[in-house]
């Protein structure tokens, strides 16, 4: 089973955390969100303990429905950035009935081949810069990793391929592939920042027409929001997210 990280109550309600490309942490600013529910960080493939793998959403996608199944049959929240609200996406559509919420943060899902042959492009010069140790842990700082997570992050991503690097940006969601999402009934929240680029913003507004998906654009922000702008960001989660923190109060007093 695929390798993940927990933090909270594990007899409080599971919210998923699925990081975006070779960022375990992701989330960093987020984990605080312990204190309502059980947080599950799987390590995505080209990060973390699966560095290694090299990222085929549909193999991505059949290991975290393992890891769903053994989390138990009650609903889980669902949350993710860039690659994994790619992800995110994708689990919503093949399994809306174990969800009780969705949120994607930047989800790139219209990708022209342009801009994909661009960001391929560049894969052998990212992949020869996440060699230098001091230059991803000066990034981790930058995101307000802790230096643990930032000294790990580093030690990881020396391990990152071009190769892997390129299927980041190569294997990208296309929403027309995925026509049951105009049908999802479930609470859905897409959020993309201010300063990114048109296509994302594209992106947002295909969410957008799905009538249960509230859509936002994040004023001042750029695509690293949940780490950079958290004091932004994190009062909307716990907005939308509040109807499942009474479910979980409701079920702490019945116990």
């Amino acid at each position: 089973m695929i390798h993940y990280d927990e933090y909270g109550d594990p007899a409080k309600p599971i919210l998923l955390l699925l990081h975006g490309a070779a960022a375990l942490d992701t989330f960093c600013q987020q984990y605080c969100f312990a204190e309502q529910c059980h947080l599950i960080v799987p390590h995505l493939f080209g990060a973390g303990e699966s560095v290694s793998q090299l990222y085929e959403p549909q193999k991505q996608k059949k290991a975290l429905l393992e890891l769903i199944s053994a989390l138990g049959e009650e609903k889980i929240g669902l949350m993710g950035h860039s690659l994994g609200a790619q992800l995110a996406v994708m689990l919503a559509c093949e399994q809306p009935e174990r969800f009780s919420f969705a949120v994607f943060l930047s989800a790139w899902v219209n990708p022209t081949e342009k801009n994909m042959k661009s960001y391929a492009r560049l894969a052998p010069m990212a992949a020869k810069m996440l060699q230098w140790s001091w230059l991803v842990k000066l990034q981790g700082r930058y995101w307000h990793y802790s230096e643990q997570q930032a000294a790990y992050m580093a030690e990881y991503s020396r391990l990152i391929t071009a190769e892997q690097y390129k299927a980041f940006f190569t294997q990208t969601l296309k929403l027309t592939d995925y026509p049951q999402y105009s049908s999802l009934t479930l609470p859905m929240l897409a959020i993309c920042g201010s300063g990114e680029a048109g296509e994302m913003k594209q992106s947002l507004q295909l969410l957008g027409e799905n009538p249960n998906c509230r859509t936002m654009i994040l004023p001042g922000a750029s695509h690293d929001f949940p780490m950079r702008a958290a004091g932004k960001l994190n009062p909307i989660l716990l907005e939308f997210m509040e109807p499942y923190s009474q479910q979980i109060h409701s079920k702490e007093r019945v116990q």
